[in-house]
């Protein structure tokens, strides 16, 4: 069973517990009932992307209502078209990125037979959406093993990671040579994979504007770095002719914490913007006129309770409180907005990433979304435990795989690794080995 437990404070997806059967703070049971056999209510927006550069009108999003239940979220479309249910694991091709190995279904059945124990993670708020899935999933059909996930933001996650206090972590940009080498040396090396793939919404709080607005990116970074102070702002008008905007202030809304999705917004504004001096980094130094909170929920509390604010969140918690979220100008010129489909189509154009060469912003393509990245796991090569080291690379192996737990990734709105980002992953994991040298992740 699968336990998910948070502090009392108002925001979802804080702090979560993975165990013996699921609890849920208070906000997350108002807005959703109980954690088991949960319904999520989510509102999912799908708009046609611009044929053009031209700023246009926009006709309105269009909008589908789809009931999906937590203990199974998987999608349907063309990113899952080949993918079998995650209890029947089965090789698979995707849209982009090649075509998983042969034994894939091997690996799946016997990382179901880790050993019992606990891990303990931490970090990322980006990829705790999933996790929370993925996780649940597998202890569903692993009952014999937790996973202790905390959700305190990638700055956080690495810190434990140094300090030998989790087996795993999780951040939204790889750790530098700087943060490996806080690392002690003893530890040995350490293995980083691609755990999720998801776009950064750009989401805000207008009273009585309906229609989608349109951003190009020197906009939006005129918005986070204070410089474009009021809604009716020339560079706002200009970009979304026909809409009535208010001169009300701006209340750009940005992460307190040391954040991988801040690393992700901040390395598009900088990719885009030669306006951007606030650099590219999970922390930054924000204007006086910015409100910060930590976490990606803690902004998406402040931007659903604060009128005329905007703020950057993951596509997932923008879709979990209803927002309203811009659709963004690509390296094409085309404005597009947040999907499953248009944030594949921005990784499909870059699928040869390392932990050293990762960015997937602003990249090439009309369909693509600008705003995408990766989510990685931390952990390390040489694990001092057999038991918790075998129940670490398999609870990840199974992860990160089609027929595993990237069969819930879109039911999310995260999408699904490329297999051959999948495979690489396996190939990483099959290096971990545990005190007598013996390789962790086996087909048996």
């Amino acid at each position: 069973m699968f336990v998910l437990r948070s502090p009392r404070v108002r925001r979802t997806f804080t702090s979560h517990r993975y165990g013996r059967g699921w609890t849920s703070n208070a906000s997350y049971a108002r807005s959703h009932g109980p954690a088991v056999n949960i319904g999520l209510e989510i509102t999912e927006v799908e708009e046609p992307v611009d044929s053009d550069m031209t700023p246009q009108a926009d006709t309105g999003p269009r909008t589908r209502t789809a009931r999906l239940l937590a203990v199974a979220l998987v999608a349907a479309g063309a990113l899952l078209a080949a993918c079998s249910s995650s209890s029947t694991p089965a090789t698979t091709t995707a849209p982009i990125g090649g075509t998983l190995s042969s034994d894939n279904a091997a690996y799946l059945a016997a990382d179901l037979k880790a050993p019992a124990g606990t891990l303990n993670a931490s970090g990322s708020t980006f990829v705790t959406p999933f996790f929370n899935v993925a996780f649940h999933d597998y202890t569903a059909k692993n009952q014999g093993l937790q996973v202790n996930y905390q959700s305190v933001g990638s700055g956080a996650g690495i810190t434990a990671f140094q300090a030998g206090t989790v087996n795993f972590a999780a951040s939204d940009v790889p750790m530098t040579a700087s943060d490996l080498a806080k690392v002690p040396a003893a530890s040995g090396p350490v293995i980083q994979i691609p755990d999720t793939l998801g776009g950064i919404s750009v989401s805000y709080n207008l009273p009585g504007v309906t229609k989608r607005l349109k951003l190009d990116g020197v906009t939006v970074a005129g918005i986070f770095a204070g410089t474009i102070k009021t809604w009716n702002a020339p560079e706002i008008t200009a970009l979304n002719p026909g809409v009535t905007l208010p001169s009300n202030a701006i209340v750009p809304e940005v992460r307190a914490d040391s954040s991988g999705t801040t690393y992700i917004f901040s390395d598009y504004l900088a990719t885009v913007s030669p306006a951007w001096t606030l650099g590219r980094s999970k922390t930054i130094a924000w204007p006086a006129v910015a409100v910060q909170s930590p976490h990606n929920s803690g902004v998406a509390a402040s931007i659903k309770s604060t009128p005329y604010s905007i703020g950057y969140v993951e596509l997932a918690y923008a879709l979990q409180n209803n927002f309203t979220f811009a659709s963004i100008k690509n390296a094409a010129g085309v404005y597009v907005s947040p999907s499953l489909t248009s944030v594949a189509a921005d990784a499909a154009q870059k699928v040869n990433i390392s932990s050293t060469d990762f960015s997937i912003v602003n990249a090439a393509g009309a369909g693509s979304y600008p705003i995408a990245g990766y989510s990685w796991a931390i952990l390390l090569q040489k694990q001092t435990s057999e038991t918790t080291g075998a129940g670490t690379v398999k609870v990840l192996d199974w992860t990160v795989h089609t027929g595993g737990g990237q069969n819930l990734a879109a039911g999310i709105q995260n999408v699904v690794l490329p297999p051959a980002i999948q495979n690489q992953d396996r190939t990483a994991l099959l290096t971990v080995t545990g005190p007598s040298g013996q390789a962790l992740l086996t087909k048996s």
